[in-house]
């Protein structure tokens, strides 16, 4: 094999990893330069979404869709230890960035409404938070 087929394999390699936040951090965070908004690592939701593995699409959220009344916390608990996530709202209020199994990300809901998320990293993997 040629080193110009070597390289293009290696940097390949380094972005794909990179994409997909690297290494495992045992629930720290591997943001890349992304800041969290809309939200914290401390507290106890009154609703509890886990980011669980799934064969069938990498990851999903469990449950998929939560509703709660408004002033109420939702926690998204990171347990799929074979990819990292991210909880990312469609309308930017809230983002947690590419996180590690262990970590936790905590929202307070202060006005109703229908909050659709996802994580950037895996499309498949939607949710939705109903606020009323």
């Amino acid at each position: 094999m040629s080193v110009w087929k070597i390289a293009v394999v290696v940097v390949g390699s380094a972005l794909t990893l990179a994409a997909c936040g690297g290494g495992g951090n045992n629930g720290t965070s591997s943001n890349n330069g992304c800041n969290q908004t809309g939200g914290s690592t401390s507290g106890t939701g009154t609703q509890v979404v886990k980011l669980v593995p799934d064969a069938n699409t990498v990851g999903r959220f469990d449950p998929s869709t939560v509703s709660v009344k408004v002033g109420d916390t939702v926690e998204w608990d990171w347990t799929d230890s074979s990819a990292p996530h991210t909880v990312t709202a469609d309308d930017s209020s809230f983002e947690s960035c590419t996180q590690n199994a262990g970590f936790k990300f905590v929202v307070t809901f202060s006005k109703a409404g229908d909050f659709k998320y996802h994580c950037t990293i895996h499309a498949q993997m939607l949710g939705d938070v109903k606020v009323g």
